[in-house]
Parts: structure tokens; C-alpha cells; sequence
């Protein structure tokens, strides 16, 4: 099959746009034909770069959401441009559309050229949370015509498992077309992950005993970078020689940074830039933490399941990732009782081979490709 990847281009970086780097290897290896289309603008460079090694790459002007002054408005009032990229797309003549949007109300341009395209066409959504829920500016009119565009889409709507797919649900009025796909990262082996972790560890300059918890994300306030370094200063006053890291870097690096330099905790806490290749970090770390506001499945916390992380996460993220329990992960709970667990690096050991069975069986990008051909199977069988 020719498939069509359309990202909503709103910046190379996210976990959604990491979706696409992945779906894109696992259909290419299933013996798939694979074109990523994505905005002429140079934050989606990156992503295009690395997309180029799988498959062809198509760059068109267009205009994402969030750099629009009436947001998803102003996207689904324009007509013009969903015309534009329907015939865009009808003339690349692939066999499906594959439409990766971060929320509900972005892209809706994009939308309404998916079913103006007369394409069998399919939408991923990966965080279903409506504009009222994340007390958004205009929440009623926003929530409103991301409803309209999504019930006008014939389309199957696609999100991870859980939660998601119950808040999709529930925003539509209507679950028939809903379907799920759980996101999949590759699962290296344990001999690369052994090796990367001695070597990543001589650069930062860790020694092997000393504790290393990690955190991957965006400095924004959805993944609460500033929560991160209050548990780390934490943790540092009872285990003395913890180190901790965070990748990622955004609007709060330089209150991040300023925090850091006024705690005294310079030598204990740092910051990276974004990293090319995060499993590395993640293979030198013992823990990972994650403690966002709210995600969808995120890329992240696969990635450090895969690398065979205990995963350390906040109760609101738990309560949405069924498949994590006391077994295969940290719940930081108020009490400050999992500081304990920080301290056996058995303990930590025996969690992070639980956490990596589960990506192994649940989580491999293999399996969200073989997943995601019957979804493309079901839209075509059911476009006229």
C-alpha cells in the first residue's frame, strides 16, 4: 500500500511527530510505500531530515494552528487551504491518508482536506483532552468547532488505549468510529543498552555507583519541569550522591536554569539541549521520572520502559496507563514513601525488567505497524 503520513506540522520535536518517525520504519519494513507530508517551515526540518532515510518527503506552504491569531478558529473557517492540500493530496494518489494530530483542535484544515480528498482517510489524535478540561481561552467556542470538524470526518478516529479513547468517546457523542493503537518504540538489545550506559556515563560524568534519575520533555508547564526539580532536591538531601538530568529544553529553561543556580544544585541537577539520541541517556540512567500535567502515551516513558527504566511517575499520569503497576513502575505518591525505593538498586533492577517485558510484548513499534495495516485495511474497505 501507498500510505500518505500528514503531520499538522507544529513542531519536529513532539511526541506525535516521533510517531510518525516510527510508523513510518515499521510500515517501510512491512514492505509498505511511505510519504511524509509536513509544512514548508523550518521547525518541521528536522523531522523531514529524518524522515528522508524512510521514505519520500513532501513539503507544502501551510500555515499550522498555533501560528495562526485565531487558533482553530481561523483553521476551520479556512476553506481555501483544505481545498488546496485535498488536491495536493489526490494528486500524490496514495491509498490512504494518515492524519497525526496532536489534540482535538488542531489541524482542522487538515481535517476537512482529508474528507474533501474523497481518500480513505484516517485520524490520530493523541491527546483528547478538550479545550473546557484544559481551562483554554474561548474553551466553548474552540471545543465546538473541533467537535464539528472531527463528526463531519468520515473517517476512522484513532488514540492510545484508555482514557484517551473514552474522552474521544465522550467529546463526539459517539464512539462508533473510535478505534485504538497503542505508540511503539524499538526495543533494543541488552548488550547495546549495556554498552551505550558505561560510555554515556563517562561523559556526564557519573560515576557507576552514583544514582542517575532522567527526565525527558519540553520545558512548558503541560510537563511540570519545575515539580522535577523540587522532587530532585528532594531526593539529593537524602541520597547525597544522586545526579540528576533533564532533556529538553523551552519557554521555562531560563527560570529552569535560574532555580538550579539559586539552589546551589549546579554539581547534582543539569539541563540538555534537545539530544539526538535520547536512548542513550536513557540507557546511563537508573530511574526515569516523568511528571507532566497531563500526556497521551508518551513516546518518553515507552522509550525508557524499552531501555529497562523503573519508571517513577505522578498518580494523575498513572491513573490513565492501566498497564503500569507496583510492579513495573514508581507511583509519587504524596507521602515521599518511594524515596525508599530509591535506595535499592536490586529493587530498581527487578522493576526496570518487569518495565522492559511489558514494552517488549505491548509496546514495539512492530506491533503498532502491524496494527495500524488493519486500520488502513478498515478505511479503504469502508470509503465508496
Amino acid at each position: 500500500m501507498r500510505m500518505l503520513l500528514a503531520s499538522t506540522s507544529s513542531g519536529s520535536r513532539g511526541g506525535g511527530e516521533l510517531a510518525l518517525l516510527y510508523l513510518g520504519r515499521a510500515l517501510r519494513e512491512r514492505g509498505h510505500d511511505v510519504t511524509l507530508w509536513t509544512a514548508n517551515d523550518t521547525r518541521m526540518d528536522e523531522l523531514a531530515a529524518a524522515f528522508a532515510h524512510i521514505g519520500t518527503v513532501l513539503r507544502s506552504d501551510y500555515l499550522n494552528t498555533y501560528s495562526r491569531r485565531g487558533r482553530s478558529i481561523a483553521s476551520w473557517l479556512d476553506g481555501k487551504t483544505a481545498r488546496r492540500i485535498a488536491t495536493e493530496w489526490r494528486a500524490h494518489r496514495p491509498d490512504v491518508i494518515h492524519l497525526n494530530k496532536q489534540n482535538l483542535e488542531d489541524g482542522l484544515d487538515l481535517v476537512a482536506a482529508a474528507r474533501l480528498s474523497g481518500l480513505p482517510a484516517l485520524c490520530m489524535i493523541h491527546i483528547t483532552q478538550s479545550a473546557r478540561y484544559l481551562r483554554a481561552a474561548f474553551a466553548t467556542s474552540r471545543d465546538f468547532v473541533a467537535r464539528r470538524a472531527l463528526r463531519r470526518f468520515p473517517g476512522l478516529l484513532i488514540t492510545t488505549p484508555g482514557s484517551r479513547a473514552r474522552d474521544l468517546a465522550d467529546f463526539l457523542g459517539d464512539g462508533s468510529r473510535v478505534r485504538t493503537v497503542a505508540n511503539g518504540v524499538a526495543i533494543p538489545g541488552a548488550d547495546e543498552l549495556s554498552g551505550r550506559r558505561d560510555e554515556k556515563r563517562r561523559e556526564l560524568g557519573v560515576s557507576g555507583d552514583q544514582l542517575l534519575c532522567v527526565a525527558v520533555g519540553r520545558m512548558v508547564p503541560q510537563k511540570r519541569p519545575m515539580l522535577y526539580l523540587e522532587m530532585a532536591e528532594r531526593i539529593s538531601n537524602k541520597l547525597s550522591g544522586a545526579r540528576f538530568l533533564w532533556v529538553g529544553d523551552g519557554g521555562l529553561s531560563n527560570q529552569w536554569d535560574e532555580w538550579v543556580s539559586a539552589h546551589g544544585l549546579s554539581r547534582v541537577i543539569r539541563r540538555l539541549p534537545w539530544q539526538d539520541d535520547v536512548p542513550a541517556l536513557l540507557a546511563a540512567a537508573d530511574v526515569f521520572f516523568h511528571v507532566a500535567e497531563f500526556e497521551g502515551l508518551a513516546f518518553a516513558i515507552l522509550e525508557a520502559l524499552a531501555a529497562g527504566l523503573p519508571c517513577a511517575i505522578t498518580p494523575n499520569l498513572l491513573a490513565e496507563m492501566p498497564f503500569l503497576d507496583g510492579t513495573n513502575s514508581i507511583a509519587l505518591g504524596e507521602d515521599g514513601a518511594w524515596m525508599e525505593l530509591l535506595r535499592n538498586r536490586e529493587v530498581l533492577r527487578e522493576i526496570g525488567g518487569k518495565a522492559r517485558r511489558l514494552a517488549e510484548e505491548q509496546f514495539s513499534f512492530r506491533r503498532m505497524g502491524a496494527d495500524y495495516e488493519k486500520l488502513y485495511l478498515e478505511a479503504i474497505r469502508g470509503t465508496p
